[in-house]
């Protein structure tokens, strides 16, 4: 258990600065640069979630592996096996793969239990121990407001 509570502790502090140090700029951010990048402008796609401060916790938890937009194109992503989701992809390569098919509450699912706990990549972390339920479902709202082709909640 300390273990994974060590390992927990390196994987938040290396999101930190990987998320402060500038993508492709070799520098570290200024806090208003950062705070630049967690601020979000568009719209809620769904009733439920906060889509501005589930940006806020994309960036510091989800980033490091799904990148700074959401392309699974993060810092750690070519260390990983397989390659994180493209959280922006709502169509998919194949037919019933993309974020656009997937029911909030699995994705609710996957950010609670991580992907172990439903059966994908070990790599995804559990978060339903650090974040809280509304911020959960803050991330989900996030997550649909920054699919493309744009998330159409079914009636």
């Amino acid at each position: 258990m300390q273990i994974l509570f060590r390992g927990f502790l390196a994987l938040l502090f290396f999101s930190i600065v990987s998320v402060s140090f500038a993508a492709g700029k070799g520098e570290f951010m200024t806090a208003d640069e950062l705070g630049a990048l967690q601020s979000f402008t568009g719209k809620a796609v769904i009733k439920q979630g906060d889509p501005a401060h589930g940006r806020s916790l994309y960036t510091f938890y989800c980033t490091p592996c799904h990148g700074l937009k959401g392309d699974g194109e993060g810092q750690l992503a070519k260390l990983l096996d397989p390659k994180p989701r493209n959280h922006t992809d709502g169509k998919g390569k194949r037919a019933g793969d993309g974020m656009n098919d997937r029911t909030d509450e699995q994705l609710f699912n996957a950010i609670t239990k991580g992907g172990q706990g439903i059966n994908k990549s070990v790599n995804m972390p559990a978060w339903g121990h650090i974040i809280s339920e509304k911020g959960r479902w803050d991330l989900v709202s996030y997550l649909r407001a920054i699919a493309n082709p744009p998330y159409v909640p079914k009636k």
